[in-house]
């Protein structure tokens, strides 16, 4: 009897509901559309350059291009779950309000990444330099990016610098 009421206890524990999941409002736009657009051409001959652009049906492209010159594409779709994520992630962060701090370069070639969103409520275009992508609430937005194209966060490294 003790037996039969202790797995009876451990089985309710075991089947007691998650917490709710705050619902995210994705974007209401066509699938087509491109939902988030994310885009470093490097200056440099000696530094990649990768485009990545998500759209509403959840289609995810990576394009990179080598130093070397060498191109290759990638396109998979992602889960509802990552794409809600991503879009929650972004909206709460505000990414839209970021602004540059810096007018000039912190290295002559210094890259400057751009994030598009287009989030049904939100369109906006942000360019940084490298080294602003690297801080606060503009390096969460990228790394966020990121997480869901697994490429890389690639303002990491500092700057279009030659190599040694």
């Amino acid at each position: 009897m003790w037996r039969a009421l202790v797995c009876a206890t451990v089985l309710l524990w075991a089947c007691t509901k998650n917490e709710p999941k705050e619902d995210v409002e994705l974007p209401k736009v066509a699938p087509d559309t491109v939902v988030v657009s994310w885009s470093v051409i490097s200056r440099s001959s000696d530094r990649d350059s990768i485009q990545v652009a998500l759209d509403g049906s959840r289609k995810l492209n990576v394009s990179h291009r080598s130093a070397d010159g060498t191109r290759m594409s990638i396109e998979r779709t992602i889960s509802k779950a990552d794409y809600e994520r991503l879009v929650g992630t972004l909206h709460a962060l505000d990414c839209c309000s970021l602004q540059s701090t810096s007018k000039q370069r912190t290295h002559p070639n210094e890259a400057k990444p751009r994030l598009e969103l287009n989030l049904g409520d939100v369109l906006c275009e942000i360019e940084l330099w490298d080294s602003e992508w690297r801080e606060g609430r503009a390096r969460e937005c990228g790394f966020a990016i990121a997480q869901v194209h697994g490429g890389g966060f690639v303002p990491d490294p500092p700057v279009d610098e030659p190599s040694p």
